[in-house]
């Protein structure tokens, strides 16, 4: 910035001021200092800017400590984000008790100077007034809560009309036998997943069966227990939605070792359309949620928040904001019509 400041005949503060946008600094100045940026080649390093205004955003990003494509799609949005608006990134990873528990996580974030979280469920769908009220100053958001959050935004697809969109395709493939596999029962998406799936089978005139619904955590482990309990039920479905994709590969895998052929004997659908669902064989037909999209939105609206904190704060009475984000149906390999029977 010297080097700057010198050839176009200015300060390093009138440099500053071009830099940061600043409507303190004539047309012909800014032009100077603009062709001297432009002839010295220089690059401005955003973290050293930060620092020298003695206000780097710090936020951070809460996450259980386990290992899934979701979780690995949204630290890559959240660090997308902050690089891009110049803050920096924490990361908070917890277990279920001890230090490491989900609120201690949270308070080490803070202690760390993280002025915005963005948290992952279910963390986020358990937070209490009580709980908000220990970070009052601190911008909080949650991402993919399964459904609205009363006290906290959240940025989210609509979970119950994911899981009737696809039930309802499948329907329209001929299916008439869909079984379903939950999600972890601690996660609020995991009951509005199961219902937009029996919302869709109403909508057809479908009976709902119990012995089509098989539990699961949104492990692969859990989706082979949970596949192989439908297969061995006495209503043996031509078609399964699983609540994630993990999941819903696991249920692929126990169907081949079953001698059934996808999407000939038996469609199969995820949710999430990780990584995962286009390095299985059938690809795999998913519900596709920008989770990297969606942790990039979330934190910029953090970030925001942090700049400039007399926009953020909650009407009286008024719930607190939803971003809906559009979710699609992608479909792949996995799926197919149903068989005759």
């Amino acid at each position: 910035m010297q080097d700057v400041a010198a050839q176009a005949g200015v300060s390093v503060m009138t440099v500053s001021n071009v830099l940061t946008g600043k409507k303190l600094v004539a047309d012909s100045t800014r032009a100077s200092v603009m062709q001297a940026i432009e002839s010295l080649h220089y690059v401005p390093n955003i973290a050293a800017r930060s620092l020298a205004s003695a206000a780097p955003e710090r936020i951070g990003v809460h996450f259980r400590n386990t290992e899934n494509a979701f979780l690995s799609a949204m630290v890559i949005g959240a660090v997308d984000a902050t690089s891009q608006m110049g803050a920096q990134m924490l990361v908070g990873r917890w277990d279920l008790e001890g230090d490491s528990s989900a609120m201690n996580v949270l308070r080490q974030l803070v202690r760390s100077g993280a002025q915005g979280v963005l948290i992952a469920p279910p963390f986020c769908e358990m937070l209490t007034e009580e709980d908000l009220a220990e970070f009052e100053g601190v911008a909080l958001i949650g991402l993919s809560a399964g459904d609205a959050l009363p006290r906290l935004p959240s940025v989210r697809i609509d979970d119950q009309r994911a899981a009737f969109d696809m039930t309802q395709r499948l329907i329209a493939l001929g299916h008439r036998r869909i079984g379903f596999i939950t999600g972890a029962p601690h996660h609020l998406s995991s009951g509005t997943r199961l219902a937009g799936y029996r919302q869709a089978l109403q909508a057809a005139g479908l009976n709902f069966s119990p012995g089509l619904v098989a539990d699961g955590d949104l492990t692969f482990d859990s989706g082979l227990v949970a596949m192989a309990r439908l297969l061995d039920g006495p209503l043996r479905p031509t078609a399964v939605l699983a609540s994630n994709d993990d999941m819903a590969a696991a249920a692929m895998a126990v169907a081949q070792r079953a001698g059934l052929r996808a999407p000939d004997d038996i469609s199969v659908a995820g949710f999430d359309d990780s990584p995962l669902a286009v390095r299985v064989e059938p690809k795999l037909t998913s519900v596709r949620q920008p989770v990297s999209a969606m942790a990039d939105q979330a934190v910029r609206l953090l970030i925001e928040a942090v700049r400039h904190p007399e926009g953020a704060r909650p009407v009286a009475g008024q719930p607190a904001i939803t971003h809906l984000v559009e979710h699609r149906l992608i479909e792949r390999g996995s799926t197919g019509t149903a068989p005759t029977v």
